[in-house]
């Protein structure tokens, strides 16, 4: 990218701007409150209008610009279709049920089940579906183990946060590193790095939110145990290139972890009073844990194979991508041209790997008997009411932004911001990723919104491209702790429907500290360590 674009004057900012904030507007002011596909077509058409008639794009790079979005958005909603996909099949079978119960079996003690099943495994079950799900089969559980309705809805929101990055198999990293542009073996560990810090602060907004401080003294030590298996696990898993199975396996670590602290009295989980839940209508068919997670067992093997060198080679051209032509505007701003954009790889993209485990779990369960009739056709619907309205939000959003970045609207946006803020920019920065995640419900709207606003920042700060990528990500993942649609999920599943503000109050101070963290650690990174 280069050329000279738009000139920095106060009237060009306040134009380039007008999209974000007509997105900000409809969907969180007063009686509007409009849907994400409304708010964010409208927001599109705005970005449309300012191209040609402010920032010099004609209809060729307005096409272009909404395309790469409509590109991009393909590369993430493959990704969403078949997790969701994949959790309603389970769950249809009465999987979903098996896994939380038996995870429910193994704790016994207040502080343990608030970590392990709180933190742990809703950051398990984000990492393989997300979407609010986390919220939805961890606050029933919690309720069902005696906590009050608002903590267990809290402790389900805040306990999550973690996973959200890299959970949904990845299509949030996916998509901060498709708009930054920077490569995914060096975004990866580093970002799963920067996660080690707020994970483990996370688990402390847990216990507290259990027990007070009382639980912290209790807990401290485990929670310092499990939140670093959490995250080497994590950045282990990024390391190899797995990043759509990494959340998965820190939470199956942190879930494991846990559970064996748990039988430890002295480390402060131990209790000695059994969970009475029994799983209802059992049958010689029923399912077992190792059959309900067997789609999952699967997906990692599968996406191990596809990090095998010669796999990844054979596989290399074996993609779908369009490819897109240089553009300049009227204004001297250049975009480089890009071959295969936002490519699906059959072999390696989460979305085929997941169809693909779907298709060797349906012949296992066929051949165990215990496939029920209807369960495709029942988990498809399920899938498609849950996702339409999403799909058509990022859609539009991302539209929205590529164009923006395609005419020079977020460079812009960028280096005013630079100026600004100046050396404090990293210290905003995971906030801006809270504010998408709150505005839009999810860490990967928030990243095709506002990544590419980041890196222009950034980069007219002559500051860490990767930190400053890593960070925003970061803060929108522990945003979705107070995401509108997460605390209606939550607060419906628990009973508290109508009072989603007692919910998010509480929630509320736990981000804001985490978030701070995020912030104090890419300041110290970019401003201490120099990089």
């Amino acid at each position: 990218m280069s050329g000279d674009g738009p000139e920095l004057t106060v009237t060009n900012v306040a134009f380039a701007a007008i999209p974000v904030f007509l997105l900000i507007v409809t969907m969180l002011v007063g009686k509007l409150k409009w849907s994400a596909p409304r708010a964010g077509a409208v927001s599109w058409l705005a970005a449309v209008v300012l191209s040609v008639f402010v920032f010099g794009a004609d209809q060729s790079i307005v096409v272009i610009g909404s395309s790469k979005g409509l590109s991009l958005s393909l590369f993430v909603l493959t990704i969403i279709w078949t997790s969701v996909l994949l959790y309603n099949v389970i769950e249809k079978m009465g999987g979903i049920s098996v896994i939380g119960t038996t995870m429910t079996r193994l704790v016994r003690d207040p502080l343990a089940q608030a970590l392990i099943v709180g933190w742990a495994f809703s950051g398990l079950v984000q990492g393989v579906a997300g979407f609010g799900l986390p919220v939805a089969v961890v606050a029933p559980l919690l309720l069902m183990m005696g906590f009050s309705p608002v903590r267990a809805a809290v402790i389900a929101l805040v306990g999550h946060s973690w996973a959200v990055t890299y959970g949904s198999l990845g299509s949030s990293f996916y998509t901060i590193q498709l708009v930054s542009g920077l490569d995914p073996d060096t975004l990866g560990p580093h970002m799963a790095a920067m996660f080690a810090v707020p994970t483990i602060v996370t688990g402390f907004a847990v216990a507290h939110l259990q027990g007070g401080f009382g639980a912290i003294r209790k807990g401290w030590f485990a929670i310092l145990l499990i939140g670093g298996a959490i995250s080497v696990s994590m950045w282990l898993t990024t390391v190899v290139g797995a990043y759509q199975v990494a959340a998965v396996v820190a939470g199956l670590v942190g879930c494991g972890v846990g559970w064996g602290l748990s039988r430890i009295p002295r480390l402060g989980l131990y209790g000695d009073q059994p969970v009475d839940l029994k799983p209802d209508n059992q049958s010689p068919n029923s399912l077992t844990f190792n059959l309900a997670f067997l789609p999952y067992y699967v997906l990692f093997a599968l996406s191990i194979a596809s990090q095998i060198p010669v796999v990844r080679e054979f596989g290399s051209d074996l993609r779908f991508g369009l490819d897109y032509p240089e553009t300049i505007t009227a204004k001297g701003f250049i975009i480089s041209s890009v071959e295969a954009y936002a490519p699906i790889r059959f072999l390696n993209h989460p979305g085929p790997l997941i169809l693909a485990s779907l298709g060797i779990s349906y012949l296992v369960y066929r051949f165990r008997g215990v496939w029920h009739s209807g369960v495709g056709i029942s988990a498809a619907k399920a899938t498609y009411s849950q996702v339409v309205s999403n799909s058509v939000g990022v859609g539009t959003m991302v539209m929205m932004a590529l164009l923006m970045t395609t005419v020079g609207m977020t460079t812009l946006l960028g280096e005013a911001i630079a100026r600004a803020t100046g050396p404090a920019f990293p210290l905003l920065s995971p906030y801006i990723g809270v504010l998408g995640t709150f505005m839009t419900g999810s860490n990967t709207n928030s990243n095709a919104m506002f990544g590419a606003l980041q890196i222009g920042t950034a980069q007219a700060l002559g500051i860490g491209l990767v930190t400053i990528a890593a960070t925003h990500s970061i803060g929108a993942s522990f945003g979705s702790a107070i995401a509108m649609s997460k605390v209606m999920a939550g607060t419906v599943l628990v009973g508290l429907s109508g009072k989603e503000r007692d919910v998010l109050v509480k929630a509320i101070p736990y981000c804001i500290l985490v978030v701070l963290t995020v912030g104090i650690q890419a300041w110290v990174i970019i401003n201490v360590l120099d990089e």
